[in-house]
């Protein structure tokens, strides 16, 4: 687990990175960080602190169920443990130019 502070957004950022599939638990273990930020650590100044749990794999439908509807505080991410082809770079990076 990570703790950093953005400077600029005014917010703690909280980063869990998980090996494997992201489980309903990893998120409200996540919820309680935030939570415990927001009432114990953050100043009255500073906005809300934001969660990001990085994992190998995510399930949508997990992701959806598990937080509430107006969430704006916590996400979810799958990251890759192998950099993808040059090839395949370019090809994303010419399909961001047009």
């Amino acid at each position: 687990d990570l703790v950093f502070y953005n400077r600029l957004l005014k917010a703690f950022v909280l980063i869990d990175l998980k090996n494997g599939e992201l489980k309903h638990q990893d998120i409200g273990q996540m919820q309680m960080y935030v939570n415990y930020y927001d009432r114990e650590i953050r100043l009255a100044d500073e906005n809300k602190t934001i969660g990001l749990i990085l994992c190998q794999d995510k399930s949508e439908a997990v992701v959806r169920y598990t937080l509430p509807e107006n969430n704006e505080q916590i996400f979810a991410s799958q990251y890759q443990t192998v950099l993808p082809s040059k090839e395949k770079l370019i090809a994303l990076l010419q399909e961001k130019e047009d």
